[in-house]
């Protein structure tokens, strides 16, 4: 050791030191100390208003004690002062069999924030406070006649961009953040609310659809049009009408009297077909042509993709709040652990300011609720505009009365997720139609389309009244002629499956959206209107005058009445159905009884595929329905209709 001593000087001497190294006339520089680690303090009492808080400008561990005497309850209190804008991690340990509490304020006598979610023995922790100039923090017991030693520990870190700062529980200290930036956070404690302040861009110009076109002029009466029925069998075609295709054994047997194909020979009806996915064929209007009075347009609207990562411990809830703080979208309630990706989350155009809140949900009931928090363990939130635009459904619609908006002729773009989301959809129009509405598959799902009712009085529930879910996994769902006049709505669901014994719908692909199209004619009557496959919902039928339809989704049914109650005498009547493809149609003849009833009284179903059917019956005064459906109720088909006619007389 004594040998290492003349190591220093002779340095200095090979350095060339000028004076020698005995000049004692030069002194260095003191650096001072050298940080090296947290400030090791002991509190100082008295501690108890914040005139007396102990200052901790960085880093430091200060070792304390509570008093446990009930007549005179003990607090400390400590000022957070850093030379610069900070964050600190406060945490404090756990007293045994004492509850300890937390506080945060912005000055004496303004509280801002409170942590005491742990439990007795347990410590608290805020993580993230953000500390401008500086705050006070206060360490109480939550029980008066408890106390004990206690740690506390101050952690200053440089403010991040991207990081929440807490606290952010109201939406005037909301932390700010950009469409497209991931930001971190925690849910610290069982009462942490974590507030973000969203600003939205400007729409661009032209957002706003412009004026539809004004609708052509109504036909003249006696002029030919389309939509009028086939004369019946053995009997002239009416004045000014043309009849309607032939049906498929007709065609194949006579070709030349197949109709040519859509849009041959006119560039408009060509280009009036748009291929949209899962192969269907959808229409699309041509201005000048159609005769439908278009829906009032929606205003626009932007749709948001929201990503939150799972918190272990946590049952996250999300919710987004306009800038009057009023909720446009909450999420249904999940699961511990689980994050969310939320697709095409609705904000109004009128928004140029929204709120994205996260906290914790409760789990459990009575008084075994209770919320959990994580404050070792971040969270990431991300918030991204949608890209289907003016085309995307709008959450939340799990609600009639929030469905998303569909167009007369057009489509909407969905996701179904979190899992059990359910999407719904109004059609809106101005006079009777015909509606066929496509859905498209999508990976990984099997979808279900449905018609739905509203409740027709408070206290009610909804009906749904025809439901497709003919495909599986990845296929596409359909329904026909839908009778509309008026407000018509659809729902679109992830379908049934049994899991563990269970029914439960919880189909999700958050990646990957569905497209549900429409198209809409007028309801001229030579139609059948969807969904007739009640009594009650029959059809009227008008004799010598002939309806088509189809026989889809599987196990479809379609009820025609026919009122003979003002004939005096027996009617003799023919009824005649041209078949199709793929589906042995049969023909059932019922009477309603004076109790409602039904009798069956004649049949035709030979089964003979696209064959007709041919019922001949006198009947006696009364009302009677016709039944078409498959006579095996084995198959469906979606494009090729059936014709339906009743013709007085032999």
């Amino acid at each position: 050791m004594r040998r290492l001593g003349w190591v220093w000087p002779c340095a200095l001497l090979i350095a060339g030191c000028p004076n020698g190294c005995s000049d004692k006339g030069t002194e260095e520089a003191d650096a001072g100390p050298v940080v090296t680690g947290p400030e090791l303090l002991n509190e100082k009492e008295p501690n108890e208003r914040p005139e007396q808080a102990l200052t901790l400008g960085r880093d430091a561990t200060v070792s304390a004690s509570l008093g446990a005497d009930p007549s005179k309850p003990d607090e400390d209190w400590y000022r957070l002062a850093p030379n610069s804008p900070r964050v600190a991690d406060v945490s404090v340990s756990g007293i045994p069999g004492g509850d300890v509490l937390l506080e945060v304020y912005d000055a004496p006598g303004v509280r801002s924030a409170g942590i005491n979610s742990a439990g007795d023995g347990k410590p608290e922790r805020f993580p993230n406070l953000y500390v401008e100039g500086e705050r006070w923090v206060r360490v109480a017991s939550a029980r008066k006649g408890t106390g004990g030693a206690y740690t506390l520990e101050v952690r200053y870190h440089m403010p991040e961009d991207g990081v929440e700062r807490e606290p952010n529980d109201r939406a005037v200290d909301a932390s700010p953040m950009q469409l497209g930036q991931a930001v971190a956070g925690f849910i610290g404690h069982a009462a942490d609310e974590d507030w973000y302040r969203l600003e939205l861009p400007e729409p661009p110009a032209g957002a706003v659809p412009p004026p539809a076109p004004e609708p052509a002029p109504a036909p003249t009466p006696g002029a030919p049009t389309e939509a009028q029925p086939p004369p019946a069998e053995g009997q002239p075609a009416p004045e000014g009408t043309e009849t309607q295709p032939p049906s498929p054994s007709e065609a194949a047997a006579n070709p030349e009297a197949a109709p040519a194909p859509t849009g041959e020979g006119d560039p408009a009806a060509a280009g009036a077909q748009a291929q949209q996915p899962g192969g269907f064929q959808v229409p699309v209007p041509v201005p000048g042509q159609g005769g439908l009075q278009p829906a009032p347009e929606e205003p626009p609207a932007m749709a948001l993709k929201i990503e939150l990562t799972g918190i272990e411990g946590v049952r996250a809830e999300l919710s987004v709040l306009s800038a009057a703080e009023a909720p446009l979208f909450v999420t249904p309630k999940g699961k511990e652990g689980e994050g969310y990706s939320l697709r095409n989350i609705g904000v109004r155009a009128s928004d140029r300011v929204v709120y994205v809140v996260v906290k914790s949900g409760w789990v459990g009931s009575g008084k075994e609720a209770k919320r959990g928090f994580n404050s070792e363990k971040p969270y990431t939130l991300t918030v991204t505009q949608e890209e289907a635009g003016a085309n995307a459904e709008l959450e939340p619609n799990d609600e009639l009365y929030k469905a998303t908006t569909l167009p007369t002729y057009g489509y909407k773009e969905g996701f179904l997720s979190p899992k059990g989301d359910v999407d719904n959809f109004v059609l809106k129009t101005t006079e009777p139609v015909l509606a066929k509405v496509e859905l498209s598959g999508v990976e990984r799902m099997d979808l279900e389309l449905s018609v739905i009712a509203p409740p027709e009085g408070e206290g009610q529930k909804e009906t749904v009244l025809q439901r497709a879910n003919d495909g599986t996994i990845k296929e596409p769902e359909r329904l026909n002629n839908v009778a509309c006049s008026g407000t018509c709505y659809f729902r679109v669901q992830g379908a049934s499956r049994k899991v563990d014994g269970k029914w439960v719908r919880d189909y999700e692909n958050a990646d990957q959206p569905y497209r549900i199209s429409v198209t809409t004619v007028p309801d001229d009557g030579s139609q059948e209107r969807e969904p007739n496959n009640t009594q009650e919902r029959a059809m009227e039928l008008t004799p010598g005058k002939a309806v088509r339809g189809t026989v889809y989704p599987l196990k479809d049914v379609d009820y025609y009445r026919l009122d003979l109650s003002d004939r005096p005498v027996r009617t003799p009547m023919k009824v005649t159905l041209l078949g199709i493809l793929k589906v042995d149609v049969g023909l059932y003849l019922h009477r309603v009884g004076e109790d409602g009833k039904l009798s069956l009284v004649q049949t035709a179903d030979r089964a003979r595929g696209d064959q007709p059917e041919v019922i001949r019956y006198s009947a006696e005064p009364g009302v009677y329905l016709l039944e078409v459906r498959d006579a095996r109720n084995r198959e469906a088909n979606f494009q090729d209709a059936y014709q339906l006619t009743v013709e007085e007389g032999e």
